[in-house]
C-alpha cells in the first residue's frame, strides 16, 4: 500500500512488469539512495536480468528544505537522480541510445532501463496526513 510520503519505482518489463516497489521518502534535508543490481540486498533486486551487474545503478532521492509559508511549516521538495555503477552494460535514460555518465537528473514519470529491465520513477505524494481546511 502507498502511503503519502513514498516513493514508487514500477517495473515497466520483465518478469515483475507493472509490480511497483515502495520506499519513503527522507526527512527534509536529507538523502535516500536505492541501490540496483542483480546483488542479494539491493533495494531494487534484478536477479532475474542477467544483463545487470551485481551494483548496475543508483537512485539518489534527496530532500531539499525550501522556505516556510504561513500554510506549510517545513516545507520541502524532492529532487532525484540516476547514476550508473559502473556497470559492464550501461544504464539508460528514456529514449537515449547512449548510456549515462557521471550523475544525471531524473524527474517524477522518468523511464530508465537497467540491463534489460525497464523500470519508472512514479511521481511522489506528499501531503499532510491530517489538512486543515
Amino acid at each position: 500500500m502507498l502511503s503519502n510520503k513514498d516513493i514508487s519505482i514500477t517495473f515497466m518489463s520483465g518478469p515483475h512488469d507493472g509490480k511497483t516497489l515502495n520506499f519513503e521518502q527522507p526527512d527534509a534535508g536529507e538523502e535516500r539512495v536505492l541501490l540496483i543490481g542483480r546483488r542479494e540486498g539491493c533495494d531494487i533486486h534484478l536477479h532475474f536480468d542477467n544483463q545487470a551487474s551485481r551494483l548496475h545503478a543508483k537512485l539518489g532521492i534527496v530532500s531539499v528544505p525550501v522556505t516556510a509559508s504561513e500554510s506549510v511549516d517545513n516545507p520541502f521538495m524532492l529532487t532525484f537522480w540516476l547514476e550508473d555503477g559502473g556497470s559492464r552494460n550501461g544504464t539508460f535514460l528514456e529514449k537515449e541510445r547512449a548510456s549515462i555518465v557521471g550523475r544525471v537528473s531524473l524527474r517524477p514519470g522518468s523511464l530508465f532501463r537497467v540491463g534489460r529491465t525497464w523500470l519508472r520513477l512514479d511521481v511522489p505524494l506528499s501531503f499532510d496526513e491530517d489538512p486543515e481546511f
